[in-house]
């Protein structure tokens, strides 16, 4: 039988999710492991992640950090931020990085779940009608979590809440539990009905307390 994994945001946490992968027992050209997006940044080895999705055929979906990292290339040189700099720097091979990540779609419509990077944008049933920023960066919604807003037909599986953590409820299943962070990498198999979870073997980057929602009105 073949199995499906979905894993949250990976953050250059190439241990993390080669362990992930690993544990999985993953079979290539059989199984399947999609990504929630955000590979890119903060972590260590983010090359290396991204080298190992092309390699495994891994699908991902476009995370805030990827959907940056494409408009900053837009700009010239000398525009860039000092942190973008250092990001472009840290990165390296970043002409392929681009081609890799820049096929990246919005969303994802597998035969078990709707995969996202952030969430869907509420009172609206239709992908092609939402929002590009809020799929990519909602996370509450009139004062509440947008999830608590919304209905779909199927399950839909989100990453980038890393401060709110892993979540299973009915319709819904986060799975950005912050390993960037140094807490875990989640996952979930819907063919086993089982999550997997790989403790972050350290805190790569600090918790930005002052991140706030993309729209909290």
């Amino acid at each position: 039988m073949s199995r499906s994994l979905f894993i949250g945001d990976v953050h250059g946490c190439f241990d993390e999710l080669s362990q992930m992968i690993e544990d999985f027992a993953f079979v290539e050209g059989k199984d399947s492991i999609y990504l929630t997006g955000d590979v890119i940044n903060k972590g260590p080895m983010v090359l290396e992640c991204i080298r190992l999705i092309d390699e495994l055929k891994i699908q991902a979906v476009l995370g805030n950090h990827e959907a940056r990292f494409l408009e900053t290339l837009k700009v010239p040189k000398t525009k860039w931020t000092e942190k973008e700099y250092k990001r472009m720097k840290a990165l390296g091979e970043v002409e392929w990085v681009q081609s890799v990540v820049s096929k990246w779609p919005l969303w994802l419509d597998t035969p078990h779940a709707l995969l996202v990077h952030a969430g869907l944008e509420p009172a609206k049933d239709a992908l092609e009608s939402m929002d590009e920023a809020v799929l990519l960066s909602v996370r509450k919604w009139s004062g509440k979590p947008w999830f608590e807003q919304v209905s779909w037909p199927k399950t839909v599986v989100f990453g980038h809440w890393a401060q709110l953590g892993f979540v299973n409820i009915p319709g819904f299943i986060g799975l950005d539990s912050g390993c960037v962070y140094g807490k875990a990498l989640s996952g979930w198999c819907p063919e086993e009905n089982r999550f997997y979870q790989v403790l972050a073997r350290k805190e790569y980057s600090p918790v930005n307390l002052s991140a706030l929602p993309y729209k909290d009105t």
